[in-house]
């Protein structure tokens, strides 16, 4: 169920209620730290929605094996045409599930049924890498999440590529400054954030919880200022349980194509005040 005209912390007014498009700067740098080295990667995709990276990497490649964890039933079954199998719960319970099988109860094989299918045995269930796409600033221990990533046998050795939203993103430090705040169904004021970061305590924390970071980079908040308004065009998509439409659409792709590269290349020159999104490449030490 999802009704817009609703206020956003009435959590039984919407159920999924995200528009979501592939994060095109996590995937460019996932190319270049793993699959340049490691073509046939295996990717697990915490959080992964809908969908939306998973596509992506699949238009990439067709010879890396994504899998993907999601805790909202719906969400995880519209991953499942895109991922080779998802896990519907949380990262702690994919980690500790029975026997290290991943085709146990709750996975999702890619037509999106329970089965079987694609179990990883206790042996050879290691990942080459980790995405974790707007995820931490949902969760309340963050800390505690990022170590059990760095210390899972599943994920001790894969290179984590992680992004937030950039707490101090221009339009926000605005917004403060004229004292106004309000949360919304999605985005930087996210109904669900119960943590917010910027590239600074983004780096701190991962170094705090046992990653060197290795690269970051941000995505663009020029045209992602007008999001909000945005949204409305694809308010009947999401009613109708359809959230990947925006990434479909002939003007996304006009702009991913014409408009992007430069706006990306501009935010790139001030990331912390420019990047709607901040992006980093991390190891476990």
């Amino acid at each position: 169920m999802h009704r817009e005209a609703g206020f956003p912390l009435d959590y039984e007014a919407s159920g999924y209620a995200y528009v979501e498009r592939p994060n095109r700067v996590l995937i460019e740098l996932l190319h270049e730290h793993v699959l340049r080295q490691r073509p046939r990667a295996r990717i697990l995709d915490i959080g992964c929605g809908a969908g939306a990276n998973a596509r992506c990497i699949a238009e990439l490649t067709s010879a890396v094996q994504v899998i993907g964890i999601e805790p909202n039933a719906h969400a995880a079954a519209l991953a499942g045409a895109a991922c080779a199998e998802v896990f519907e719960g949380t990262l702690a319970a994919f980690l500790n599930r029975k026997g290290g099988a991943l085709g146990a109860t709750g996975a999702l094989g890619a037509t999106g049924a329970l089965g079987a299918t694609g179990a990883l045995g206790a042996t050879d269930a290691l990942f080459d890498a980790v995405l974790l796409s707007d995820v931490l600033e949902h969760i309340v221990d963050p800390i505690g999440m990022l170590r059990s990533i760095a210390q899972a046998p599943e994920t001790r050795q894969a290179t984590l590529l992680i992004s937030v939203p950039n707490y101090a993103v221009w339009y926000n430090r605005l917004r403060t400054l004229a004292g106004q705040f309000a949360y919304a169904w999605s985005g930087l004021y996210d109904r669900t954030h119960v943590r917010f970061f910027t590239r600074r305590s983004l780096g701190e924390a991962l170094r705090y919880a046992g990653f060197e970071v290795l690269a970051d980079d941000c995505t663009p908040a020029l045209v992602q200022s007008a999001a909000p308004l945005l949204r409305r065009f694809f308010e009947g998509d999401v009613a109708r349980g359809d959230h990947l439409s925006l990434a479909a659409s002939p003007a996304f792709k006009a702009y991913e194509r014409w408009v992007e590269p430069y706006e990306q290349r501009l935010c790139g020159v001030w990331p912390e005040l420019l990047g709607f999104q901040i992006v980093s490449v991390a190891k476990p030490r």
